[in-house]
């Protein structure tokens, strides 16, 4: 079951995290990852030490959900440079992209290959917007677009993967506040 990406959460510490209500915890993390399932998964997971931890098992119990539910929850991503909401997380993740609207119209390129990508696929294309600017998404979407079905999930799965982390170390601090940003996580190719 999964929920559509929602505004972001007001953050907590590993401490605190540890210690939510699980139906309160569970709706957090619902907002986060747009999946229920993946949301219970994770709450159940605790109690967890570190913020690395945490991203670690969340990554693991995404793997181990089946295709369907990693589907809706790809697909409640929205259309990068399409309409979000204001002060949402995808609003704050494509900031980049949607300043920087390219001196070759990359942003119309992106929005009008969209369509494409989601036919051949069956569902929406899905890259960690966050940091790129509209030129790198579009390369991005060019390359992935010549893949096959088989050959594009496993991509899908690591954008949603790094989406999901980022969006765990924006939610969740040290005990001490400290913020931890995981190696490699902005690095996630094509």
């Amino acid at each position: 079951m999964t929920s559509s990406v929602t505004s972001t959460p007001v953050g907590v510490t590993v401490t605190q995290f540890n210690a939510m209500e699980a139906s309160e915890l569970v709706d957090q993390l619902t907002g986060l990852f747009a999946s229920r399932d993946l949301a219970t998964a994770v709450a159940a997971a605790r109690p967890i030490a570190t913020i690395d931890a945490l991203c670690g098992a969340a990554s693991v119990l995404l793997h181990e959900q089946d295709d369907e539910t990693v589907l809706e929850s790809v697909n409640a991503h929205p259309p990068i440079g399409g309409t979000v909401e204001s002060g949402s997380r995808s609003a704050a993740e494509q900031a980049t992209a949607a300043e920087d609207q390219g001196e070759n119209g990359e942003m119309t390129s992106i929005r009008n290959l969209q369509p494409t990508y989601r036919e051949k696929f069956g569902w929406n294309f899905l890259v960690r917007a966050a940091g790129k600017d509209s030129r790198q998404i579009l390369d991005n979407l060019v390359v992935r677009l010549a893949h096959e079905p088989e050959e594009e999930w496993p991509f899908v799965l690591r954008h949603l993967d790094a989406i999901n982390q980022l969006r765990l170390r924006g939610f969740v601090t040290e005990d001490d506040g400290t913020v931890r940003e995981a190696s490699g996580v902005s690095e996630v190719t094509t």
